[in-house]
C-alpha cells in the first residue's frame, strides 16, 4: 500500500495504466482520462489497483506552466503530462490531476500536498467548482485557447464593397460607388440560374479600385499583425497580377498594405500582412482597398475578402 497518502476516503479499482508504462505504488497515473494513485506496483496482469477518489497525498510537483517557469500557488490547479518528470505541473495540456495545497518557488521541483477530486478527467472538474471568480483568476486569454479560437475574424462583404473614382467614392448619380452589374467593377452572380454565388469581376485591363471600412473589436490585439485574405482567380491563364491590398488606418495614417501573390486561373487565398507596428488600439478603424495589376487578357474575379487578427 502506498505510504504517501495523507488522507483518503478513496475509491480503489483494478485498472490497466495508460500512463506511466509500468507504474509503482505512490506514483500519479493516468488510466485513458481518469487520473488518479497507484496504490501497488503493477502486477503481471498488467494491472495496478489505483485510487481514483478523493484524496490528499504528497507528489512531486514542478512549478512551470505551457509559457515556462511558474510559481505554485495554493489551490493552483494541477495537471499530469505524460511525457514530463514529474508528471504533475501547472501545463494545462496535459490531463487534470488536482490543486496545490502547498506553494513552489517558480521553476522549482518540489513533493508538496496535493488534493485530487473523485474521479477527475481530461479538463473536468467538479460541479460549481469554476465560477466568474476562478476564471478571473486563472487569467482565462486568447493566448490558452486553440489558434483557431484565438484567431478573430472581420469579414468584408463583397456586396458592401465601394467603387473608388479619381480616388474618391463615386457620386450618387453614379450609385455612389456601389457595385452592380453596370458598374467597374462588376458585381455579379456566376450563373443566374444556376449557380449563384456572387463575386466581383474585373474586366480585362480594368484595375479600377474597390474598398471597405471597418471598425477595430475591442478583442483585437495591436501588438500583433493582422492579415488581409483575398479569395481570387483569373478567368483564363494568359495574365498572372498581383492585387496591391492599401491598408490606411485612422485620420492621417500612411498605407500599411502590400502585394498579394500572383493570381492564376486557379481559385486560391492570397494575403497581405499588415505589420503589428501599423495596428493602433481599438477604438479606431481601417480602410481597406485593393487594386488589380496590369492584366489586359484575363478578367480578374474576387471571390471573397476577410480580415484574420489575434485575440487578446
Amino acid at each position: 500500500m502506498a505510504k504517501n497518502i495523507v488522507h483518503k476516503p478513496g475509491l480503489e479499482l483494478d485498472l490497466v495504466c495508460s500512463d506511466p508504462t509500468t507504474p509503482a505504488s505512490g506514483d500519479p497515473v493516468r488510466c485513458g482520462n481518469v487520473t488518479g494513485l497507484a496504490l501497488t506496483d503493477e502486477r503481471s496482469d498488467g494491472k495496478t489497483t489505483v485510487d481514483i477518489g478523493g484524496f490528499v497525498a504528497d507528489l512531486s510537483v514542478k512549478a512551470v506552466d505551457g509559457s515556462g517557469n511558474s510559481a505554485v500557488a495554493l489551490y493552483d490547479p494541477l495537471w499530469y503530462v505524460d511525457a514530463d518528470t514529474p508528471k504533475l505541473s501547472k501545463k494545462a495540456t496535459g490531463y487534470f490531476y488536482g490543486f496545490a495545497l502547498e506553494t513552489i518557488a517558480s521553476g522549482e521541483t518540489d513533493t508538496i500536498n496535493v488534493w485530487h477530486p473523485p474521479a477527475m478527467g481530461t479538463g473536468t472538474l467538479a460541479a460549481g467548482s469554476i465560477g466568474t471568480t476562478q476564471l478571473a483568476n486563472n487569467g482565462v486569454t486568447a493566448g490558452k485557447l486553440t489558434a483557431t479560437m484565438a484567431t478573430g475574424f472581420i469579414p468584408l462583404p463583397l456586396a458592401a464593397a465601394r467603387e473608388i473614382a479619381s480616388n474618391d467614392i463615386a457620386a450618387l448619380a453614379a450609385h455612389g460607388g456601389i457595385l452592380a452589374s453596370d458598374s467597374t467593377p462588376i458585381l455579379k452572380r456566376t450563373n443566374g440560374a444556376t449557380d449563384k454565388k456572387l463575386y466581383v469581376e474585373w474586366a480585362a485591363s480594368n484595375s479600377d479600385e474597390i474598398a471597405w471600412d471597418f471598425v477595430y473589436p475591442p478583442d483585437l490585439d495591436d501588438s500583433a499583425v493582422v492579415t488581409v485574405h483575398l479569395l481570387a482567380k483569373m478567368d483564363g491563364a494568359t495574365d498572372t497580377p498581383t492585387i496591391a491590398v492599401s491598408y490606411f488606418e485612422g485620420i492621417g495614417d500612411s498605407n500599411a498594405g502590400g502585394n498579394t501573390a500572383a493570381l492564376s486561373d486557379t481559385l486560391a487565398e492570397v494575403t497581405v500582412e499588415i505589420a503589428a507596428a501599423a495596428v493602433g488600439a481599438a477604438p479606431t478603424g481601417a480602410s481597406v482597398g485593393i487594386v488589380p495589376g496590369a492584366h489586359t487578357t484575363d478578367k480578374v474575379q474576387l471571390l471573397g475578402a476577410w480580415i484574420e487578427y489575434t485575440r487578446k
